[in-house]
């Protein structure tokens, strides 16, 4: 009888460590896709910053220097700003992809009929389109960066919201350790 009941915690003890091996190794894979898309995001806001601010460089560089003066990669500009704000739109919360499609669109699209209209055609810049383009350039450093900043929250804190033994008081040295 004896034999049986330790047989059976055994096997009880089998299958418990069994059940918790597979919920930390689901939690672990869990953690790693998180920790992907998150790294994905990153990339594609560091991206679309980057490659906005670059076609903007280009066109003002043209409306110094003229349009068939322009820098020889412009229309390479142009393609990696366009994939990568669509590139941003896939990855990003609904949130952001709402400002994107609302705001940053039509702004854009503002910008492109009234200054890089004129900038291409070679035509005097108007105070209207200089106007423009100082608001775009506007949203693009006081709009957008606090809108992208709840994107990346997690790689900033990848702790945040942690408890139990993870979060950063368990691992403090006790008083007179060390």
């Amino acid at each position: 009888m004896t034999a049986a009941v330790g047989g059976g915690a055994g096997v009880l003890g089998a299958f418990i460590g069994f059940v918790s091996t597979r919920h930390v190794e689901a939690f672990r894979i869990r953690a790693a896709l998180m920790e992907k898309a998150e790294e994905r995001r990153l990339a594609a806001i560091e991206r679309f910053l980057i490659a906005v601010h670059f076609w903007m460089d280009g066109l003002l560089h043209a409306e110094e220097r003229g349009w068939d003066n322009r820098p020889d990669d412009f229309h390479a500009r142009v393609l990696a700003r366009d994939e990568a704000c669509r590139r941003l739109m896939l990855l990003a919360s609904e949130e952001m992809y709402q400002w994107i499609s609302e705001e940053y669109c039509s702004r854009e699209y503002e910008l492109k009929k009234i200054y890089v209209y004129q900038v291409r055609g070679g035509m005097e810049i108007t105070e209207e389109a200089r106007q423009a383009r100082r608001e775009f350039s506007r949203m693009l450093r006081e709009e957008l960066i606090p809108i992208l900043r709840p994107e990346v929250a997690a790689l900033r804190d990848p702790m945040g919201g942690a408890s139990g033994s993870w979060n950063s008081r368990s691992v403090q040295p006790r008083k007179g350790a060390g």
